[in-house]
C-alpha cells in the first residue's frame, strides 16, 4: 500500500518498437495458458521500453510459467508438467521463503509444497478462473506499460538496480517476496474481478526486495527471545508500511484506494488512531518481556501485527507522515538504518503535531 508519488509521464506507446513488443508479449503468453506445449514465458523489462528509457538499467524480468505450468497440469494431469513446475525458478522462491518465515505450508520438499498449492490455492470459488484472468493482465495490461515500477523505485536510494524477477505462481499468499525474487498469486480471491491490483502489488513486493536488500530480514528459526521480536515487529513495521506507501499515488490517481481494506482504513482517521494505540500497546507488551524467552505467548502477539494488518497500515501512516515532515530522500534514508530509528522518526513527527 502507498501513498506520496510523483508522477512519471510514461513513454508514450506511439513508440513503434515498444508497442509491436508489448503485443506480441499478450499474444504469445495469452496463447500459453492454453496451449500445453508452451513454457518458459518470461519478458525482460529492457524489452518492454525504449532504447533511451531510464528503466533499460533495471534488471528485472517478469515470468508467468509457473502459473501457465500449473493451469497445464490441473488440466491433464501430466507427471511431466508437474515435475517442470516443482523445478522451477518459482517454486524455488516459494519454499525458501516458506521456510524463512516458518509458514504453515509442507516445507520439506518441492513436491509437497506444490501438492498443497494445488489442492488449496486460495479461498476462490474458482481459482483456475482467478488464475486465467491474472495471467490475462500480467502479460497484457500490466506489462503494456511498465512504468509503474518507478513507483517502487521513488522509495528506494537513488541508483538502486533491480537484479530480480517477479513470477506469477499459483498458490501460496497474495505475494511475496524473499532475496532476489517476487511472486504474485495468480488465484487470489482479491484479484478476482480486479485484475488491476495485480500492479499494486507488483509495486508493494518489488519493493520488498529492494528493501531486503538492502536491510535483510532475519530467519523465524533464529529468533530466541521477546526482545528478538521485538525486533522484527520494528523491521517489519518499515518493511510493509513503506511499501504500502509506495503505491498509494497510482491508487489514488487511479481511483482505486477504496479497493482495498489497508486503504480504506487509512483514509479514517479515528480508525487509524485506533489501530496506532493498539500497534504501540503490543510493542510495549515485548518490549516489557525484554530477554525472557519468546513462548506462544509472545508469538501470539508477534503474530497478531499481520494477522491484524498494524504492519501494514500503522507502518505506512509512520512512512507517510515522514515523509510529509522531513520528505522522501529522509524517509528511504532510513531504509539502511535501525528499524528503532523509522519509529522514533515518526514519534518526532507526532509530536511536532501536537
Amino acid at each position: 500500500m502507498k501513498f506520496c508519488k510523483v508522477e512519471q509521464k510514461p513513454t508514450q506507446l506511439t513508440l513503434p518498437s515498444c508497442k509491436v513488443v508489448s503485443s506480441v508479449i499478450y499474444f504469445v503468453l495469452s496463447l500459453a495458458a492454453i496451449c500445453p506445449a508452451q513454457t518458459n514465458q518470461t519478458v525482460t523489462l529492457r524489452g518492454l521500453v525504449s532504447h533511451d528509457d531510464k528503466l533499460t538499467t533495471q534488471d528485472l524480468t517478469f515470468d508467468a510459467t509457473a502459473a501457465q505450468l500449473a493451469l497445464r497440469y490441473l488440466h491433464s494431469k501430466d507427471p511431466a508438467v508437474l515435475d517442470e513446475l516443482e523445478h522451477s525458478p518459482a517454486l524455488a522462491l516459494l519454499l525458501d521463503h516458506a521456510r524463512n518465515f516458518d509458514y504453515d505450508v509442507p516445507k520439506d520438499s518441492p513436491h509437497a509444497l506444490v501438492q498443497n498449492l494445488l489442492a488449496s490455492p486460495s479461498k476462490s470459488p474458482d481459482p483456475t478462473g482467478v488464475c486465467r484472468q491474472s495471467l490475462t493482465f500480467f502479460t497484457g495490461p500490466m506489462l503494456a506499460d511498465p512504468h509503474w515500477v518507478n513507483d517502487t523505485l521513488r522509495y528506494l536510494p537513488d541508483g538502486f538496480h533491480f537484479h530480480a524477477t517477479l513470477f506469477l505462481t499459483y498458490g501460496y499468499d497474495i505475494g511475496v517476496a524473499f532475496g532476489p525474487s517476487a511472486s504474485l498469486n495468480c488465484t487470489q480471491v482479491h484479484f478476482d474481478g480486479h485484475p488491476r491490483e495485480l500492479t499494486y502489488y507488483a509495486i508493494h513486493e518489488l519493493h520488498h526486495v529492494g528493501f531486503m536488500s538492502i536491510k535483510p530480514p532475519r530467519k523465524f528459526s533464529d529468533v530466541k527471545t521477546c526482545r528478538d521480536l521485538l525486533r522484527m515487529a520494528r523491521y517489519h513495521t518499515q518493511l510493509e508500511g513503506m511499501a504500502v506507501l509506495a503505491a498509494w499515488q497510482r491508487r489514488s490517481d487511479e481511483h482505486a484506494l477504496n479497493d482495498d481494506s489497508d486503504y480504506v482504513a487509512l483514509q479514517d482517521e479515528a480508525e487509524m488512531k485506533r489501530e496506532e494505540a493498539l500497534y504501540f500497546d503490543k510493542l510495549k507488551q515485548l518490549a516489557d518481556r525484554g530477554d525472557q524467552p519468546a513462548d506462544k505467548e509472545a508469538w501470539a502477539i508477534f503474530e497478531s501485527f499481520s494477522a491484524q494488518r498494524l504492519w501494514y497500515r500503522v507502518g505506512a501512516r509512520m512512512a507517510q507522515r515522514i515523509e510529509q515532515t522531513s520528505g522522501r530522500a529522509a524517509l528511504v534514508a532510513l531504509i539502511s538504518e535501525d528499524p528503532e530509528h523509522f519509529i522514533a522518526a515518526y514519534q518526532k513527527t507526532a509530536a511536532t503535531r501536537q
